[in-house]
């Protein structure tokens, strides 16, 4: 991995520049620090691949080592050292924390040139080890850590945010997602209070999920350290104050050692707090971090007052920010300025090729069409067969059921005709017999046997006749206006006779006589209504036979209800087929329902069986008040 920094002569003739880097002995201890806490969150997490331990140990030190002194080639020499002997056990992970000793080096210098280039090479670095899949969240995390130091802060949230997306279901998550939070919520520190504390809650609720991480009482004092600074920064001290006593509890029960930067510049804050500007101004000097070092002036300044001073620090801040990033944006020009020339002649090579693939695929089509077009059509004349076979079948099928309906009617007709006649044919010569002395009871039961059998005929007649008629008439043309609570009298007084001491006929009338008219076909009606009533007749042997009318303003509604050995479940859903008997030994067609459910819905309403069982039946036929047509 760090082999990139021998082929690259960029890097190595610039990565050290010592006049520019002359740091004092304190900086210097306070960066080896911070390298040092870098390099022991990913190790942490390192598998256990190292040959060599001894040596392991010994290069890594002395890597943190060449941190806390000036000369870059040191550092830089101290970290191509524990990466080679890392990348050759294959502990990839630990190899890592050598790119990640050199960033943080720079940035504390705010070499932030030199840190972005290294961000760069190890990208290129990472991508190409497929051991590193887990470690791709290293690369955002560094480069967000990059734009905060020149304060570019949307990149710097964009590269946080990937980084906590990349890092998540890998091994480090629970070590290292807290303190990738804690970064954005450091990035939003001097910008968006309220946006720093949000992220500073999401640190901590991810500590709280990974209470078992060797890293988890620290990442809580750094998070408590944060929240105190922001709320120093929005002079809500009370809160500041609170955040300090949380974060020292936190850092008491931390076993992990660390080189945070958001401790000491809280109880920097508390010094200022306590009313020492002067030492907090000396502990300032000692951070190992020299953007927070003009902030947190800025901040001491313009808490006691000194607004000149507050704006200098600034100005001066501010000035070198733009240099680094003016230098970056050159650099950036260039590659890009390279990339474009790569580009252009691979798109020459490209169009090249292109022309070649495009005559090959040109023939390819032209076979593929042929092919298809014998494909489709030998698909289309098959499919005219099937579906030409498909209709010979289904007229077929409708020729058969046609032909049994015919048999069904041919059969129920002659056997519902020929019983009520042979009855009038019996009773006929009965009486026309002069031999015969009935008695006048006698002659009366006759009489009404042969008045049923010729009701039987002439209403089976008049439903076959109603079938004919009315399936091609338009029968709402003939709609006018009705009186329901007529109709319904007149049905009722229509009724087959009936044992009046064991069945009792109730008729309700629920519109009170008023609001009984409806636009309809009267006569079908009455003939609907009698079919019910016929029917309640023919299974019901006792108990009662009721008809309600009621009106809801925008039907008139009529029920038939009966206390009959009601439907079989196998026959309801054919309730209102054709030629379909409820008891094959019961006198009828089958086609009074059939007759009533097609009717009523020529009339824009509706028959429905509401409720059926060996305790009765319930029938309701719906009609609109209002013909529309």
């Amino acid at each position: 991995m760090f082999g990139g920094f021998t082929e690259n002569t960029y890097f190595c003739s610039n990565f050290l520049k010592p006049e520019e880097m002359k740091i004092n002995h304190r900086m210097r201890k306070s960066f080896f620090t911070v390298a040092f806490m870098v390099v022991v969150l990913l190790s942490s997490a390192q598998n256990p691949v190292c040959k060599d331990t001894a040596e392991h140990r010994r290069l890594q030190t002395a890597m943190w080592e060449a941190c806390s002194q000036d000369s870059q080639m040191v550092v830089y020499d101290a970290c191509l050292a524990f990466q080679k002997h890392a990348k050759e056990d294959g502990d990839y992970s630990a190899a890592n924390t050598a790119w990640i000793c050199g960033i943080m080096f720079n940035l504390g210098q705010m070499n932030i040139k030199d840190a972005y280039h290294l961000v760069r090479i190890m990208k290129a670095d990472i991508d190409t080890i497929k051991a590193a899949k887990e470690e791709r969240y290293l690369v955002p995390n560094m480069m967000g850590h990059v734009y905060n130091t020149c304060g570019n802060i949307p990149g710097a949230q964009k590269e946080l945010q990937e980084a906590a997306k990349l890092i998540k279901g890998t091994r480090f998550e629970a070590d290292d997602l807290p303190f990738i939070y804690l970064a954005l919520a450091h990035s939003q520190l001097n910008n968006d209070v309220k946006e720093a504390l949000r992220w500073v809650d999401e640190a901590l609720k991810a500590t709280e999920r990974y209470p078992e991480s060797s890293n988890h009482y620290r990442a809580k004092a750094d998070a408590y350290a944060l929240k105190a600074i922001a709320s120093f920064k929005q002079h809500d001290y009370r809160r500041f104050r609170q955040g300090i006593a949380q974060m020292e509890e936190a850092e008491a029960k931390n076993e992990t050692p660390s080189g945070d930067l958001f401790l000491p510049c809280a109880r920097i804050y508390q010094i200022l707090l306590d009313g020492d500007s002067e030492k907090a101004l000396a502990e300032t000097e000692k951070l190992m971090n020299r953007k927070e070092q003009y902030l947190l002036k800025c901040d001491i300044y313009d808490y006691i007052g000194d607004n000149r001073k507050a704006l200098l620090i600034q100005r001066e801040l501010m000035h070198m920010r733009d240099s680094i990033t003016g230098v970056m944006i050159d650099e950036n020009i260039h590659q890009r300025d390279e990339e474009m020339a790569l580009l252009k002649s691979q798109q020459q090579m490209s169009r090249k090729i292109y022309l070649i693939l495009i005559h090959t695929v040109f023939l390819a089509i032209l076979v593929i069409i042929l092919l298809t077009s014998n494909i489709l059509l030998r698909r289309r004349s098959r499919e005219k067969l099937l579906a030409k076979n498909a209709e010979l079948e289904e007229a077929n099928r409708k020729v058969m059921e046609a032909d049994e309906m015919k048999n069904i009617f041919m059969r129920n007709v002659s056997h519902e005709i020929r019983t009520p006649l042979n009855i009038i044919n019996g009773f006929t010569q009965v009486l026309t017999n002069e031999e015969n002395t009935l008695e006048a009871e006698e002659r009366h039961e006759i009489a009404e046997r042969i008045s049923s059998s010729t009701y039987q005929i002439t209403s089976l007649v008049n439903k076959m006749l109603g079938l004919a008629n009315e399936s091609t008439k338009d029968l709402l043309k003939e709609a006018e206006d009705t009186d329901a609570l007529k109709v319904c009298q007149e049905a009722l007084r229509s009724m087959p006779s009936i044992d009046q001491e064991k069945i009792k006929v109730e008729f309700k009338d629920l519109t009170h006589g008023r609001g009984t008219t409806l636009c309809t076909h009267s006569d079908s009606l009455l003939q609907m209504l009698e079919e019910l009533l016929e029917n309640s007749v023919k299974f019901t042997t006792e108990g009662f036979i009721r008809l309600t009318l009621r009106n809801d303003g925008r039907m008139m509604w009529f029920t038939v209800e009966d206390s009959g050995c009601g439907i079989p479940q196998d026959k309801i859903s054919t309730i209102f087929d054709r030629f379909m008997k409820v008891d094959e030994f019961t006198e009828g067609l089958g086609l009074g329902l059939a007759y009533c459910h097609e009717i009523a819905a020529k009339l824009g309403g509706d028959l429905r069986l509401d409720r059926t069982s060996d305790q009765g039946t319930s029938f309701t036929l719906g009609l609109p008040l209002k013909n529309e047509n």
